[in-house]
């Protein structure tokens, strides 16, 4: 009987010092994993919104790209394509210029993160606001696409748009024209926390200009026809298919105004219009010479070709 009360003596005072101590440990370290865990969860959803938000800035980008408006009256579609600064016309009914772009001037880009930034004009004009600050102030509404961007972070200049512009003999791009570019890509470096793990996100995307008016490519023949020739413009193409406008001219270096058509009244260097033209030059002109065939489509955007062409 004694033995079995001493069996219920229960713990030391020593023993629950102990246990206790184990216990605050334990809990100690679970809640220390149980903030951390917590910590990251944040960061993680924080990157996760950040990347989402961005993605459906791009998607609507590349909606508005995919059924870019046709230029009219000399106005082209795309206005600036530059590396971090993209302004181009859309295919709504109010066809209203849109921007998208980065501050590359923003000091805490050098060490921290950028806002992409979209912007919409008031209403069509045949230019937009030319402001290069990013947000420019002219612009009618404006919203951060998505926050986090970092490709011009620790003097890094990472475009975030890229065209597939036409290249020159030596390989160099040739950026005079935007109506060249039918092909955007997109890529956008991202990090919400820079400087800790996880690493920099890349989002990429591209987009194929469908609707984008291109300049039409001349070609044409002669063939003699006494002081004269006939001049062929057959194998002229275009792009969209479209019908076509024919001017020809001769000379050096003749004047050829906007839209190929000659003033009224018309220069003397003027032959005449049309896809085929048979053409006498004055009794005084000597062969060879130099015929220019300027050639519009209905986009008024407009190319030129010329060649030597002898005749009697």
């Amino acid at each position: 009987m004694i033995g079995r009360l001493r069996n219920q003596d229960g713990f030391s005072l020593p023993e629950v010092l102990i246990a206790m101590t184990i216990m605050l440990v334990v809990m100690t370290a679970t809640l220390a994993a149980l903030d951390s865990y917590r910590t990251r969860q944040k960061l993680d959803d924080n990157r996760s919104e950040t990347q989402d938000n961005l993605r459906r800035g791009v998607d609507h980008l590349e909606r508005q790209l995919r059924n870019l408006a046709t230029p009219v009256s000399l106005v082209k579609s795309i206005y600036r394509a530059e590396a971090a600064d993209l302004v181009f016309q859309t295919a709504d009914p109010q066809k209203r210029w849109v921007r998208y772009c980065i501050d590359t001037s923003d000091p805490q880009i050098a060490s921290g993160t950028a806002g992409l930034w979209y912007q919409v004009s008031a209403e069509a004009t045949d230019t937009p606001p030319t402001e290069t600050s990013c947000p420019g102030t002219a612009w009618s509404s404006q919203e951060v696409v998505g926050q986090g961007v970092v490709n011009a972070r620790d003097g890094l200049a990472r475009p975030i748009f890229r065209y597939n512009w036409p290249q020159d003999g030596s390989g160099a791009p040739i950026t005079s024209d935007t109506s060249a570019i039918t092909q955007i890509r997109t890529e956008l470096w991202v990090d919400t926390n820079p400087g800790a793990s996880p690493p920099e996100q890349r989002l990429s995307s591209g987009v194929f200009l469908r609707n984008q008016n291109q300049k039409p490519v001349p070609g044409f023949t002669w063939t003699p026809n006494g002081h004269g020739v006939v001049l062929n413009a057959s194998s002229t193409t275009d792009y969209e298919g479209r019908r076509l406008n024919y001017h020809w001219y001769y000379g050096a270096s003749p004047t050829i105004p906007a839209g190929c058509a000659p003033p009224e009244p018309a220069p003397a260097s003027y032959l005449g219009s049309g896809i085929v033209l048979s053409a006498q030059f004055p009794p005084a002109i000597a062969s060879p010479q130099t015929v220019t065939l300027c050639v519009v489509d209905p986009g008024d955007l407009q190319a030129t070709l010329s060649k030597a062409v002898t005749f009697s």
